[in-house]
């Protein structure tokens, strides 16, 4: 008497694969900071497994991160938060950037202590 033991588990095998979700990579966000005048800054940004804060981080900065939608609505999407008032005065601006990929999503540039950009909401100011 033979067994065919192996074929039921081949069968279960290519099915759970065919039937699996694709999995998606994500996009590649960059964040971008810049100044001519401001040394530092405090920062939040959101990756892939949430929000971060820094502190004291020297200009210019920059930051790759994945993101499973950059554009999503604000608390999974792209987000930056970026606070200079101590150093704040007029002419002192700071320029924040995000990039999905090659693409600007928002950019702003202001001098007065604080900026922000999200990826839902395109602005190029």
């Amino acid at each position: 008497m033979r067994l065919r033991v192996g074929v039921p588990p081949l069968i279960v095998g290519a099915t759970a694969t065919l039937l699996a979700p694709v999995a998606r990579a994500g996009d590649i966000v960059t964040y971008e900071i810049v100044s001519n005048t401001i040394p530092r800054v405090n920062l939040e940004y959101v990756d892939g497994s949430g929000g971060k804060l820094l502190e004291g981080i020297p200009l210019p900065w920059r930051l790759e991160v994945p993101l499973d939608d950059a554009r999503a609505p604000t608390g999974r999407g792209a987000q930056l938060r970026v606070d200079w008032r101590p150093f704040k005065s007029k002419n002192r601006t700071v320029t924040v950037r995000i990039y999905d990929g090659p693409v600007l999503l928002c950019q702003s540039t202001l001098d007065v202590g604080d900026a922000t950009c999200y990826g839902n909401t395109p602005v190029i100011s």
